[in-house]
């Protein structure tokens, strides 16, 4: 004879209480194992930031000293030439990205190239006052300073006088680095401006090397860019003149400046990004001298 139907009611809460216990504990084992789960991610995710990025970062400064000993074009450096990306691909779909630009696809990016810079050590009184952020009482103090010569761009701020709100108009014009000479080709309109060059030799300048087509060097590979741009500080003024007249007074300025100016790029900054698979690494600015193979400054983003 069966059971009444409240006599059955106490063995079915005790079955529902255990899947209920049941489903609890499951529960819980499943939030661990996510939980680890998404640690080892991390884990991964870090790893390959922080302990892979720093060697494709190295042979990346390898590449590119083998690049610049193999350079077509050893006379000049141009905004064409050091503003084209380059990628290298190795084992399993892992790959880094160098460029000498501060921003890749941008329109008007700027070459971060030390020779097209100020240098705060060597400049003259005259050049720091024509900086933005800067007068001619504060440049008096930089050249006055104890600190010069600077061992970082950033020790300017230590000098008397010298804000953050002053040295974050001007920062990004000056270097450290160099003989103090400019490399025409690659440096802005406000830096040849703050060397002394006239404004309009320096449109002049900006038309020429922007439109002038410089004949293939005739070693040059199968496939070589056309470069455009000033290939050579003597023959400035003639060459300007065949795209752009300038005046007797444009002309006598750049004579005056032609021991400030240059057309070859002594020390060089370039940026490295790895990348392994569609996850990138660390990014890497890395400031070099080419002609000793040495590494001078090495910034993780």
């Amino acid at each position: 004879m069966s059971q009444p139907y409240f006599c059955r009611l106490p063995k079915q809460g005790s079955v529902l209480v255990l899947c209920l216990g049941i489903i609890m504990v499951l529960s819980i084992l499943g939030l661990g194992l996510s939980g680890l789960v998404f640690q080892e991610i991390k884990f991964v995710s870090a790893y390959r930031r922080f302990v892979l990025s720093l060697p494709v970062a190295k042979a990346a400064v390898k590449t590119v000293f083998a690049q610049r000993l193999q350079d077509f074009t050893p006379g000049y450096d141009t905004l064409t030439e050091l503003a084209t990306a380059s990628k290298v691909e190795f084992c399993g779909g892992n790959s880094y990205e160098y460029y000498f630009v501060d921003h890749l696809d941008a329109e008007n990016s700027r070459v971060i190239d030390e020779s097209g810079l100020i240098n705060l050590n060597l400049a003259t009184q005259e050049m720091l006052q024509r900086l933005p952020g800067l007068d001619e009482d504060l440049a008096k103090s930089i050249i006055d300073s104890g600190l010069r010569p600077f061992k970082s761009i950033n020790e300017v701020l230590l000098v008397e006088d010298i804000k953050p709100e002053n040295f974050r108009l001007f920062k990004d014009m000056v270097t450290i680095y160099g003989s103090g000479k400019i490399n025409v080709n690659t440096a802005s309109k406000e830096v040849l401006l703050a060397l002394g060059v006239d404004e309009e030799a320096v449109e002049a300048i900006l038309t020429f090397r922007k439109e002038h087509k410089i004949d293939l060097p005739e070693n040059a590979p199968e496939g070589f860019k056309e470069e455009r741009g000033i290939t050579s500080i003597s023959t400035l003024i003639t060459d300007i003149n065949q795209l752009v007249s300038l005046g007797l007074r444009q002309e006598q300025n750049l004579i005056s400046l032609s021991n400030w100016l240059d057309v070859k790029s002594e020390f060089l900054r370039f940026n490295v990004i790895p990348k392994f698979g569609a996850a990138k690494g660390v990014h890497y600015s890395i400031t070099i001298h080419p002609a000793t193979n040495k590494v001078l400054a090495w910034r993780e983003y």
